[in-house]
């Protein structure tokens, strides 16, 4: 028996809650809103399509082997940055960080600034570093391989850093070189690469809401994913969490820490965790 949990029940905490239950993944569904109508709606429509025991008292968090922390305010297209978002977030995250204190299962942290906010769960708010694990590098990795595919490279790309920004799509374990001139244009596509959506019908939630679900499974099974972690000296980074690949599975996560950079994608890297590593001493 899999419970899921949903603490924040938007546009994608509710979409991610429907995947995991109608997938089958999800025995049992924990669901959480400030919003007590969204809270409402989102339960009846779940029913609506599947029966599954779904829970709407908060209490009901530390029974979960999930928790999607999925609250707060999301981009717009008067929102630059998702880096901009720290400041109206973070009281939000510590208020969760309250309500779901006890928790014992693996926490999945969406709420833009993520990197941050995944830091912030795993250092600050009396959850285990074990944990808390940030969601954003498949969906990222996703978005490459289609950038990939329009140049005509059939291959799977992968991104690690920042979600947002200061990500850094890996271009040196490709079988063609790219140079450093189109490295910077495909670059500045996947930074604005979810605004078309969000201007289109206010937010994303078909991609990240499948990338969350598979990511569930991912762990489930113990098999490596790009995700935000504590780095704790891997890579030379310290005093951030962000984007890596790594095996992660209910107990923890084990970096992959064989990538072999090149000098382009190492000051990227660089560059990224010294933006975030200035966000993260603010929490």
């Amino acid at each position: 028996m899999t419970t899921v949990a949903a603490f924040g029940m938007g546009r994608i905490g509710g979409e991610a809650a429907y995947l995991s239950a109608v997938s089958g993944f999800a025995d049992e569904l924990v669901l959480y809103d400030i919003n007590t109508e969204l809270l409402r709606a989102q339960k009846l429509d779940i029913l609506h399509a599947k029966e599954i025991p779904v829970s709407t008292r908060p209490s009901d968090i530390k029974d979960a082997d999930y928790c999607i922390f999925s609250a707060g305010y999301s981009r717009s297209p008067n929102v630059k940055t998702r880096a901009d978002l720290f400041d109206k977030n973070l009281p939000i995250a510590k208020e969760a960080a309250g309500i779901m204190k006890g928790f014992p299962g693996k926490l999945i942290v969406l709420t833009n600034p993520m990197d941050v906010f995944t830091w912030y769960f795993a250092k600050h708010a009396g959850f285990d570093e074990s944990q808390v694990v940030g969601f954003g590098g498949l969906l990222d990795s996703r978005r490459f391989t289609l950038a990939l595919h329009s140049m005509g490279i059939n291959e799977t790309g992968i991104v690690i850093g920042e979600h947002g920004e200061n990500q850094v799509p890996l271009f040196s374990g490709l079988s063609v070189d790219v140079p450093e001139s189109v490295r910077e244009e495909v670059l500045l596509g996947l930074r604005g690469s979810s605004m078309p959506v969000i201007k289109g019908k206010g937010g994303t939630v078909f991609g990240p809401a499948y990338h969350i679900a598979h990511m569930l499974e991912e762990i489930e099974n113990g098999r490596e994913i790009v995700c935000s972690l504590p780095m704790n000296g891997a890579y030379g980074i310290d005093g951030c969490a962000l984007g890596i690949p790594a095996k992660v599975t209910k107990d923890g996560a084990k970096i992959n820490e064989s990538l072999k950079l090149d000098d382009w994608e190492s000051e990227k890297l660089r560059s990224a965790a010294e933006f975030l590593t200035g966000l993260c001493r603010r929490v």
